[in-house]
């Protein structure tokens, strides 16, 4: 699985100048720029402004649904379980 944006990384728009290019400690041009409504940390290009989230190129990029639910049924899949098998008996209404 792929890491999530840290700050120093290079920026994920393919048109920016930035695109991919790890920064140094000296050059950053990939800064902190608050946290989303669900606490995710936003980052923002200072080269072209773009805006995103730690999880952008991600499985867990704009998902609503828990990280840890995504794992456990992509491990049920893996296992060649039925997903229903994870999901608990006093669960009736989805």
């Amino acid at each position: 699985m792929s890491k999530f944006a840290q700050v120093g990384e290079g920026c994920p728009t393919a048109a920016c100048a930035n695109h991919g290019k790890l920064q140094s400690e000296h050059q950053q041009n990939i800064i902190k720029f608050g946290k989303t409504i669900a606490g995710r940390q936003r980052f923002r290009c200072k080269a072209c402004g773009n805006m995103f989230t730690e999880t952008k190129g991600t499985l867990f990029y704009r998902r609503r649904t828990p990280e840890d639910e995504i794992i456990e049924t992509l491990a049920l899949i893996a296992e060649s379980s039925r997903i229903s098998s994870g999901v608990h008996p006093q669960i009736t209404d989805i």
